[in-house]
């Protein structure tokens, strides 16, 4: 049995682990736990997940004694915890040594002052079987340890499972008469859906013979109901989409990147991702524009449009490769 630990807000620690429990359940049971506000919708999509959510309101206090009853109580086979390797408030740090089970740690990238601070190179050492990095540049912290890996980006759909451009079209509720449109994926902080909704308002006032959708949970001031899409995954969609805006998380820019389309990105601080250097690395393999104003990305969206063919995708989900590495001990 395998127990991946995704606690943290956002979308990209619970997508990750859905990526590799998609992969890895049919030969054998895998829970999820985690604390996203997003995880209704998750399970909405796909009800087979084994998903144990922690409320995201909770107290820090609460949040680490229920993790840790968690795991004690469900036993693991193997252990996979998602970006802190100490846990979201340190509450793996004394309980990993009392664990028999195989610790795997997921790489994304992490903040140098964290990993300095907290000393989490010896930690990571000291308690974990395997490091698997999922994307090249995400472990520039720990990948060079001898226990680690790195594997392609984890996505949550293989190519195989993507929709058709048919299906994505009916799903963004477009016309017709409308191929592709700009897609602005909103996610993020609460407080930064104002900046996506002022997107989509410039898109429209700037050229309105261009379908735009925003893509989000809950809809952003100023975007009309019209233009509001509430869906998830977010990669079934992008192969109508002519350009990309959003945030330089994991998904946003693994997802756009899979896709190969155009797109505009708007690092965003963090406290342990550091999204300004994910954007410029992927700025160097792909069409990527960065920005920090609505009207800058607007305009850079809209600069972007170009005529797509209509393609099969043909990515390689990095899921099936991190699954086989730890189901193989390597």
């Amino acid at each position: 049995m395998w127990l991946i630990y995704a606690l943290g807000g956002g979308w990209g620690h619970l997508t990750r682990a859905v990526a590799l429990a998609r992969i890895a359940q049919p030969e054998r049971p895998v829970r999820i736990l985690t604390n996203s506000p997003y995880a209704g919708i998750v399970a909405g999509s796909l009800p087979d997940l084994d998903l144990v959510v922690l409320d995201a309101r909770a107290p820090a206090a609460e949040t680490r004694a229920a993790a840790m009853r968690e795991i004690a109580e469900f036993r693991p086979s193997c252990l996979i915890v998602d970006t802190f390797p100490r846990g979201i408030g340190g509450e793996l740090a004394g309980m990993l040594a009392t664990l028999s089970a195989r610790k795997v740690l997921v790489h994304r990238d992490l903040n140098p002052r964290y990993v300095a601070v907290a000393r989490i190179r010896a930690f990571v050492a000291a308690h974990y079987d395997v490091v698997l990095v999922p994307g090249a540049g995400e472990g520039s912290q720990l990948g060079d340890l001898p226990i680690a890996f790195e594997t392609g980006p984890w996505l949550v759909r293989c190519a195989d499972e993507i929709p058709d451009l048919g299906q994505a079209r009916e799903l963004l509720r477009l016309a017709p008469h409308e191929e592709h449109c700009v897609l602005v994926c909103a996610s993020g902080k609460k407080d930064e859906l104002a900046w996506y909704g002022e997107v989509v308002s410039r898109l429209r006032e700037l050229d309105r013979s261009v379908p735009v959708r925003s893509l989000a949970a809950e809809r952003p001031p100023q975007c009309p109901d019209e233009c509001w899409v509430r869906y998830w995954p977010a990669i079934d969609l992008f192969g109508a989409a002519a350009v990309v805006v959003g945030g330089a998380g994991y998904n946003t820019v693994q997802e756009s990147l899979a896709w190969d389309v155009p797109l505009v990105l708007r690092p965003w601080p963090r406290a342990y991702d550091r999204q300004e250097l994910r954007a410029r690395r992927a700025s160097a393999g792909g069409r990527v524009t960065l920005v920090q104003e609505p009207e800058e990305a607007a305009r850079a969206a809209l600069e972007q449009i170009e005529d797509r063919r209509v393609w099969l995708p043909r990515f390689a989900n990095g899921a099936v490769e991190a699954v086989a590495r730890i189901a193989g001990g390597t």
